[in-house]
C-alpha cells in the first residue's frame, strides 16, 4: 500500500509541471487547481512515506528476529557437536589403549587370525579419534575459543619435520620428495603445533592422492611475506570440485579415500588466524598445488640454524 501510494506520485507531479508550464511560475500556480495538486502531492507523499517507513522497520524487525533464532540454533547445534565430540574422547582412549595394548602382546601373544581384526580395530580407532579431534576444532575456530601460542617458528625446520612424518608412505608407494627452501632462515610468529596441523593435512593429501611420481614442497619469501608450496602430481581436482573443497564436510575426488570432509576447511581457518591465505590451483590429469603465505616476524639480529637447500628424498 506504501509503494502504492508512492507510485501516484510522479503523476501528480506531472500534472503540477504542466500547469506550471502553460500558466506562468508566479505564486499563483498555489492557487486553485495548481495548489490542490501540490497540496494533494505532498500529503500522500507524506503518508507513503510514513507507511513505507513503517513496512521497511516491520520487515528489517522480522529479519533481526529470523537471524536471532538461526544463531541461537546454530549455536545449539555447534554446542552440541562440541559435546558429543569431547564426550567421545575418554571412551575412544579406553579402546585404543585396550587395542594397542592386545596388539603389543600384554595379554598374551596374538595368532594370525586374532591379530588381523585387531589391527583393522585400531586404525579404525584412530580414524575415529582424528575425526573427533577435527570436530573439536571446528567448534572451537567457530565459536572463537581456540588460542594460538605466540613463539618463533623457523619455517625450515617446520616442514623439514613434516616430510620426514611421511617418509615410510612415501617409500611404500615409490614416490620422491623434492624440498627447496632458502638457506637463510625464513621465521614467523604463530602457534608452531598449529601450523604443523595445517602442513602436515597439506602433505598427508598429497601423498594419499599420489600414485606415482613427485610431491614437491617449496618455500620462498618476498619481503615481509612467507610463502609455502606443496605440489604434487596426482591425479588433480575438477574445476567445479575446487570451489568447494575448503567447505566443511565437502568430499571430492576418490571417495574410496578416508576422509572426514574438515581437514582443509580447518586449514583453512587455522592460516587465517595467522593472518595468512591458503588458495588451491589444480588441473584433472595434472596434479594440485596448495599455495600458503604467511605474514614474516620482521628482521632481528638472532640467529637460526639454517635449513639445507634444495634437499632431496625418495
Amino acid at each position: 500500500m506504501a509503494f502504492g501510494l508512492m507510485s501516484v506520485i510522479p503523476l501528480l507531479i506531472c500534472f503540477y509541471l504542466i500547469s506550471v508550464r502553460f500558466f506562468g511560475g508566479s505564486l499563483a500556480i498555489l492557487e486553485g487547481a495548481n495548489g490542490a495538486y501540490f497540496l494533494l502531492a505532498l500529503i500522500i507523499a507524506m503518508l507513503g512515506l510514513l507507511a513505507g517507513r513503517r513496512v521497511i522497520q516491520e520487515i528489517f524487525q522480522r529479519l533481526v528476529d529470523a537471524n536471532q533464532t538461526l544463531r541461537r540454533m546454530y549455536d545449539q547445534q555447534a554446542a552440541f557437536v562440541g559435546n558429543v565430540a569431547h564426550e567421545f574422547r575418554a571412551p575412544l582412549a579406553v579402546m585404543k589403549g585396550a587395542l594397542d595394548n592386545l596388539a603389543d602382546g600384554l595379554h598374551g601373544s596374538l595368532s594370525s587370525d586374532q591379530a588381523e581384526p585387531v589391527t583393522m580395530s585400531q586404525r579404525e580407532a584412530s580414524r575415529l579419534a582424528r575425526l573427533v579431534n577435527d570436530l573439536l576444532d571446528v567448534t572451537r575456530i567457530e565459536a572463537g575459543r581456540l588460542r594460538l601460542s605466540q613463539q618463533s617458528v623457523v619455517l625450515q625446520e617446520l616442514l623439514t619435520s613434516v616430510a620426514q612424518m611421511f617418509s615410510g608412505p612415501i617409500r611404500e608407494r615409490g614416490l620422491h620428495v623434492t624440498i627447496d627452501m632458502p638457506e637463510q632462515p625464513v621465521t614467523i610468529i604463530g602457534d608452531r603445533d598449529r601450523l604443523k596441523q595445517v602442513f602436515v593435512n597439506l602433505m598427508g593429501n598429497a601423498v594419499k592422492f599420489t600414485k606415482q611420481g613427485t610431491i614437491s614442497v617449496r618455500l620462498t619469501q618476498d619481503h615481509a611475506i612467507a610463502q609455502i608450496e606443496i605440489e604434487d602430481t596426482g591425479p588433480g581436482i575438477a574445476e567445479a570440485d575446487l570451489e568447494r573443497i575448503f567447505d566443511k564436510f565437502e568430499r571430492v575426488g576418490d571417495q574410496s579415500e578416508e576422509g572426514s570432509g574438515l581437514g582443509l576447511p580447518i586449514a583453512k581457518d587455522l592460516i587465517q588466524l595467522h593472518h595468512g591465505i591458503i588458495v588451491a590451483e589444480s588441473h584433472l590429469g595434472k596434479g594440485s598445488r596448495f599455495i600458503v603465505t604467511l605474514p614474516m616476524q620482521p628482521p632481528s639480529g638472532s640467529a637460526h640454524p639454517a635449513a639445507p637447500t634444495a634437499a632431496r628424498a625418495s
